[in-house]
C-alpha cells in the first residue's frame, strides 16, 4: 500500500495533468459549436461538486436579482452612468487614489516592447485591502446579478485593478498585443468590467468589440482564409482581416462620460484597445469575473463569509485561515 504522501503526490499530479487537458481542450475547442461542448464537458469534469453549487446558487441569486443586461447572443453590454448604484462615488475614489499611485509609477521606457509599452496596471493586494469600496462595488448587487445572470454560475472574482493606458512613443508604429483584435484564453467564458474613470473619446483609445455571434463568423472566415494561404494561425487578427468580412462595421465602442461600464465577454468577444492617440490616457476601473481558476488578486474576504453568494464568489482567492 502506499503512503499518504505517494498518495498526495498521485492526486496532485492528476490534477494538474487535468487543467491541462481541460485549458487546452478550451483553446483547441472555442472555434466550434461541438469544440465548445466537449471543452465544456472537460471543465465541469474536473470539478462536478464546485460547478454544481454555483449553478444552484446562481439560480437561487437570480431569482431574488435578475437582471438582463447582457443577452447571450451578444455577450456584453454598455451601461451608462447611471445604470450601477454607486458609480459615482466609486468614480470619484478611483481619481483620488489614481493621484496618489501616480506619483509612484515608474515611466515607460522608450524601448519597451509589447503591452509593457503602452498599458499598467496600477494596484496590488494591499491597495484593494485598503480601499474595500472597491471589492464591495465587484461584488455588489448591480454588477454581480449582471454577471451571475449571463455566465449561468457565480462566477469567481479574479481580479480587480486601475488600467492606466498611454501613447505609445512610436505613434505611427503598427498595432501590438491587446491592441490588436483578439480572445482572451480564461475558459470558454468569462466577463470583464471596464469602467471609465474620465471621460473617454475616440483619441483616449477606447475599449473596442464585436459582439459575440458576429465573433464567430469573422473568425471562423479569417482562419479559413489563412489556411488556404497557408499562414501559420494565431490569435490576434489586424483590422483588414476584421473588416475583410464585415467585423469592423459591427464594431462597439466604449465612449462616453466617466462611469460609462463595458461588461464583455472577452473569451467570446473579438476586442481591442488602447489605441491611445498622442496627449491623451484613458484610465478604467477593471474586474473580471472567471468560470475557471486563473492568477489572481488575493482578496480580505473575511467580511463576505456569511453571505453565501459573495463568499462563493470570492473564496477560491481569500486571504486567511479556512479561505
Amino acid at each position: 500500500m502506499p503512503g499518504p504522501y505517494v498518495i498526495e503526490r498521485y492526486n496532485l499530479a492528476s490534477m494538474g495533468w487535468i487543467q491541462n487537458v481541460n485549458k487546452d481542450a478550451v483553446e483547441r475547442g472555442r472555434f466550434t459549436p461541438a469544440g465548445r461542448m466537449l471543452a465544456r464537458s472537460v471543465a465541469v469534469a474536473t470539478q462536478p461538486g464546485d460547478w454544481f453549487t454555483r449553478r444552484l446558487a446562481a439560480m437561487r441569486y437570480t431569482r431574488k436579482c435578475p437582471a438582463f443586461d447582457m443577452r447571450p447572443e451578444d455577450g456584453y453590454a454598455i451601461l451608462p452612468p447611471d445604470r450601477l448604484p454607486g458609480t459615482s462615488q466609486i468614480v470619484d475614489q478611483c481619481r483620488r487614489l489614481f493621484e496618489r499611485k501616480q506619483a509612484e509609477l515608474t515611466p515607460i521606457p522608450a524601448k519597451s516592447k509589447g503591452k509593457k509599452s503602452f498599458l499598467r496596471n496600477v494596484l496590488d493586494d494591499e491597495d484593494l485591502r485598503a480601499n474595500p469600496a472597491l471589492v464591495d462595488f465587484a461584488l455588489s448587487d448591480g454588477l454581480l446579478s449582471i454577471v451571475t445572470s449571463y455566465l449561468g454560475v457565480v462566477p469567481i472574482l479574479n481580479r480587480v485593478d486601475l488600467v492606466y493606458s498611454i501613447a505609445r512613443a512610436t505613434p505611427d508604429a503598427e498595432h501590438i498585443s491587446s491592441q490588436l483584435f483578439h480572445q482572451d484564453h480564461e475558459g470558454l467564458r468569462q466577463a470583464k468590467v471596464f469602467l471609465n474613470i474620465f471621460d473617454v473619446g475616440e483619441e483616449h483609445g477606447p475599449f473596442t468589440l464585436i459582439p459575440a455571434s458576429r465573433t464567430e463568423q469573422v473568425l471562423r472566415a479569417i482562419r479559413r482564409q489563412r489556411r488556404e494561404a497557408g499562414i501559420e494561425q494565431h490569435g490576434h487578427y489586424r483590422d483588414d482581416e476584421v473588416a475583410a468580412h464585415g467585423g469592423l462595421a459591427e464594431q462597439v465602442r466604449s465612449i462616453g462620460p466617466a462611469g460609462t461600464a463595458a461588461i464583455v465577454d472577452t473569451s467570446r468577444c473579438l476586442h481591442a484597445g488602447s489605441r491611445v492617440q498622442q496627449g491623451h490616457f484613458r484610465l478604467c476601473l477593471y474586474i473580471q469575473y472567471c468560470t475557471t481558476e486563473e492568477k489572481a488578486n488575493t482578496f480580505d474576504g473575511e467580511r463576505f463569509r456569511r453571505d453565501p453568494v459573495r463568499w462563493l464568489a470570492i473564496k477560491r482567492h481569500a486571504a486567511g485561515p479556512g479561505a
